[in-house]
């Protein structure tokens, strides 16, 4: 007697991708749907009524950089904006020989927070003036905020138009609104690892493959910026990725902060590669098409919940890492699978 499709109940798989993609849809809304933020207070404008320009000439007397210290109060978030251009800065050897502004918060003793650095503008060749902004958390134990906009390389020029700084805050019932969603989201982790350990005394191994790799990768991917600054710090200041051994002053800085870019960039390929390869070796030879759905669907989640983290940015170039990334993680793996089944078939037929 065969049993029907209700008594046996529906696949676990298809539910919880059904559960991950409404959810998707849940978190694109609450973020992208009415505004997030609302003023709180007025604005402080600087160079509200004149052009002020910076020059990375040498022998000018056009100073290279302006800065403003500007007090955060009980601001919980703050959008720096500005109006910015730029003339013939060439960039040079190094990547953060460039025209830029940054926004960095200081301790009430005046040190300054590099674990939470803020590049609100990169600029170099010839730009047209436009606007630039950034909008982030105000860090427990932040007083000031230094606004800073310098031309780093050794030619060009850069223009400000003004510098403002609006504090903000979230408007009323965002913050349950995430709460709510951050709560399916950790039921719906919940789900997929039951789902995943129960497999195993089924003798379900390659799901487990997959999930002891992603599951790290999706940890680090949405710990907030303040988690992982000792261990990003450390090696930033190690690993010379900007050529940056003999800078001093504010070249450091800006070498320092490139390193986190980079270091942060390279983190993203090394992990969305493992991803891609587990996720291959998990759907097996043939299902190379699959593998990549999965691994272009969890690297967009991964992206997207970076929106719940504090000061972490989710961005379209990061999605298109991930996915380049993984995509060079399936290819290794069906190699692999390709070249491993031509050696079994070799053998067996020998034998």
């Amino acid at each position: 007697m065969t049993s029907s499709v209700a008594d046996r109940g529906l696949p676990a798989a298809p539910l919880l991708l059904a559960a991950t993609v409404l959810l998707t849809f849940l978190t694109l809304l609450h973020f992208h749907g009415p505004p997030r933020f609302q003023a709180d207070g007025t604005g402080t404008t600087y160079l509200a009524s004149e052009v002020r320009s910076l020059s990375g000439a040498d022998g000018d007397d056009t100073p290279d950089s302006i800065e403003f210290t500007h007090d955060l109060g009980n601001a919980q978030f703050v959008r720096v904006s500005a109006m910015l251009a730029a003339s013939d800065i060439v960039q040079g050897r190094r990547r953060w020989q460039q025209g830029r502004l940054i926004a960095v918060q200081l301790f009430a003793n005046d040190r300054p927070r590099y674990d939470v650095p803020h590049v609100v503008a990169r600029l170099s060749g010839d730009r047209s003036m436009r606007a630039h902004a950034a909008t982030f958390r105000v860090e427990r134990g932040s007083a000031q905020l230094l606004l800073r906009a310098e031309v780093l390389a050794t030619t060009g020029f850069l223009r400000v138009r003004y510098l403002q700084v609006q504090p903000l805050i979230e408007r009323p019932g965002f913050t349950a609104g995430s709460n709510f969603i951050i709560s399916c989201w950790v039921l719906l982790a919940l789900g997929i690892s039951f789902w995943v350990f129960s497999g195993l005394r089924q003798r379900r191994f390659r799901p487990a493959l997959a999930y002891a790799v992603a599951a790290p990768a999706l940890l680090l991917s949405i710990l907030p910026a303040t988690a992982t600054a000792p261990l990003r710090l450390g090696v930033a200041r190690r690993v010379d990725l900007s050529g940056a051994v003999d800078a001093s002053g504010r070249a450091a800085e800006a070498a320092l902060s490139s390193n986190l870019f980079s270091l942060a960039k390279t983190g993203h390929v090394v992990m969305f590669t493992a991803v891609g390869l587990a996720f291959a070796l998990a759907m097996g030879r043939g299902r190379a098409m699959q593998a990549l759905g999965l691994a272009l669907g969890f690297g967009l989640v991964a992206e997207m919940l970076q929106m719940f983290s504090s000061n972490r940015t989710a961005s379209l170039f990061d999605v298109g890492l991930n996915l380049s990334s993984a995509i060079g993680g399936i290819l290794i793996a069906t190699c692999g699978l390709y070249f491993w089944h031509r050696l079994v078939s070799g053998r067996q037929s020998r034998s």
